[in-house]
């Protein structure tokens, strides 16, 4: 797939899971991407610096997603740095609460739907008013596959939650061009290292070895959802096994 002239938004990219695996896979494809990052600003530049070495075009902004201002200024400052936002990744999300139905906080439960759902509902106004003018946009979030749901049940509610409203959101988006979608991982190790995340990102060895699913499978599911290839798919859920 390639993406060369396209403008890829990628938030929390700067740990070690999916969001960088997908933001080095959409720079490998020729994106310019902007890595968001919370705190770890080491974290978000060493991605950087990785992807512009290697001839390709990013940069790192600091945002708090969970707050309506900062996603605003995020996609406010996608467009400053590119000119628009052609796609953006979705990823943090809940915290893990382990405690079962005898024991659950209320409170710290509905924190994690919060958590899942603010994003949403506040990067898709400024995503949309900005894709819809061109008639075209890919937004995909993650969340996690509810066929094998983890044992905490106030994490699988927030990550049922964001699946709803992301798939309702779908049905609107379609009219302005925009396709929603989710992809749906199982338990995912992260990479140990950002070199580790680059060799896989490659397709090489390590890649072609693994036994089983990483953070590199997930991106590669989010470039397709993102690609022309996929341009008549939208309100899918995408779901990966171990």
């Amino acid at each position: 797939m390639n993406y060369t002239g396209t403008v890829v938004l990628v938030t929390g990219a700067a740990g070690n899971g999916i969001c960088r695996s997908a933001a080095l896979s959409f720079a490998k494809a020729g994106a310019s991407v902007v890595v968001n990052y919370l705190k770890n600003k080491a974290g978000a530049d060493a991605v950087v610096s990785h992807i512009r070495a290697a001839g390709g075009i990013a940069a790192a902004v600091q945002a708090d997603v969970f707050e309506r201002e900062d996603c605003e200024r995020l996609v406010a400052s996608t467009i400053e740095l590119f000119g628009r936002v052609d796609a953006c990744v979705i990823g943090p999300g809940a915290d893990w609460n382990t405690e079962g139905l005898q024991e659950l906080d209320a409170e710290k439960s509905m924190r994690d739907v919060s958590r899942e759902i603010l994003p949403v509902y506040q990067l898709l106004p400024p995503l949309l008013r900005n894709m819809a003018q061109r008639r075209y946009g890919r937004i995909v979030g993650i969340a996690s596959n509810m066929d094998i749901p983890s044992p905490s049940f106030s994490y699988n509610a927030a990550k049922e939650a964001r699946i709803g409203a992301l798939l309702l959101a779908a049905r609107e988006a379609w009219k302005d061009g925009v396709t929603i979608n989710v992809v749906a991982p199982g338990p995912v190790e992260p990479f140990a290292s950002l070199g580790e995340a680059v060799e896989h990102c490659a397709h090489g060895s390590a890649w072609a070895e693994r036994g089983r699913v990483t953070p590199q499978d997930i991106a590669d599911g989010i470039l397709y959802l993102c690609s022309n290839e996929a341009k008549y798919v939208s309100g899918c859920v995408l779901p990966f096994l171990f």
